[in-house]
């Protein structure tokens, strides 16, 4: 039978192996082409859901409106770090967004384009 030290070292030991650290980081949706694009590549009044489509792919979602078409374009990253043990877990996280929305008229002409002042680099 095991002794009063034996049996703690094995717990002890138990507890560590059981234990442990991670980390992750994670990007999620599309690449975020809108921003190596030249801004006046998209006017108002001139270019077309193709055009966009052609420059940056499909969009994340695609919204219908009454009388507008919306591209939602999103780019998430998201990163952190934990700490796991056997009676007690500590995880934090923290996402970054890029977005670029772009509005249609029911001709599929641009009416308006808006990019997140917050930027994903690459």
């Amino acid at each position: 039978m095991l002794g009063y030290f034996p049996r703690a070292l094995l717990l002890a030991s138990i507890i560590f192996v059981s234990s442990g650290c991670a980390s992750f980081r994670a990007v999620d949706g599309v690449d975020n082409l809108w921003r190596e694009v030249p801004v006046d590549q998209f006017q108002r009044g001139v270019t077309k859901q193709a055009d966009v489509l052609e420059l940056l792919g499909p969009p994340s979602q695609l919204i219908s409106l009454h009388d507008q078409t919306v591209f939602y374009y999103l780019t998430e990253r998201t990163s952190g770090e934990g700490k796991i043990f056997l009676v007690w877990n500590q995880v934090s996280a923290e996402s970054e967004y890029d977005r670029a929305i772009f509005f249609f008229d029911t001709d599929g002409v641009l009416q308006e384009v808006a990019y997140s002042k917050e930027e994903i680099v690459k």
